[in-house]
């Protein structure tokens, strides 16, 4: 099973117990928290890139030390390469550190008979399914839902909050080959829907107006000059 971690809303945390958490605060007193346990403390990877003053990708992988040597020796040549009086001002190279990822293969997702409680176990799985955390964001004065009759993935938690001008939904779902999680997003200038499908490789992101989303999945009311048959 692989872990895809497509929002920055979600991180692991340690405190007070192993978790994937979100946290969403739209103004005072309009929050919402949601998690995902895990069983004990894993050794997750944290994805790191480092890119040099043009922009091009220079290390890409999840050993920090390695990134931070690369970074760390970019720098030292574009110093070398200028003169004293410009090496304050040489260009350097950007060390980014993703979110944490859990390891590939080597976690599982079980529920708890007595309590119905899902956790993330160790333990290796070679199953080609996904453990997704997505989410989508609102239109302004408008809302965002999960289409949960077009999304034909397990939802295992759902974060969702909002205010009278901006809402965020976030979700944590367990994706076969072929499924997916769709979100209808709307307000004064959109009225959108997004598709995540796991492919067995890759997340593949569709993006669709309401109209064609409804058009596509024949949701379209028939028109009043037609026969219904």
């Amino acid at each position: 099973m692989k872990h895809v971690l497509m929002s920055t809303a979600w991180d692991f945390g340690n405190d007070p117990f192993p978790a994937f958490r979100a946290n969403l605060v739209y103004g005072q007193n309009k929050r919402a928290r949601a998690f995902l346990p895990v069983v004990r403390e894993f050794q997750l990877k944290r994805p790191c890139v480092v890119t040099s003053c043009d922009g091009a990708t220079i290390y890409e992988g999840t050993d920090k030390a390695a990134a931070e040597a690369v970074t760390k020796e970019y720098n030292a040549q574009q110093a070398a390469a200028h003169s004293n009086l410009d090496r304050l001002f040489a260009p350097k190279a950007i060390l980014r550190e993703g979110p944490a990822v859990l390891p590939e293969g080597k976690f599982r997702i079980i529920k708890t008979k007595e309590k119905g409680t899902t956790l993330v176990v160790p333990g290796d799985e070679n199953t080609n399914r996904c453990l997704l955390f997505v989410g989508c964001e609102g239109g302004f004065r408008g809302g965002v839902r999960i289409m949960e009759c077009d999304t034909t993935g397990a939802l295992l938690a759902k974060c969702e909050a909002g205010n009278a001008c901006d809402s965020s939904v976030e979700t944590i779902a367990l994706l076969d080959v072929g499924q997916s999680v769709a979100f209808h997003t709307w307000g004064r200038r959109t009225n959108e829907v997004y598709a995540y499908t796991w492919t067995g490789v890759e997340i593949e992101t569709k993006h669709f107006s309401k109209e064609e989303w409804d058009v596509r999945n024949g949701e379209v009311m028939p028109a009043e000059d037609v026969e219904v048959l």
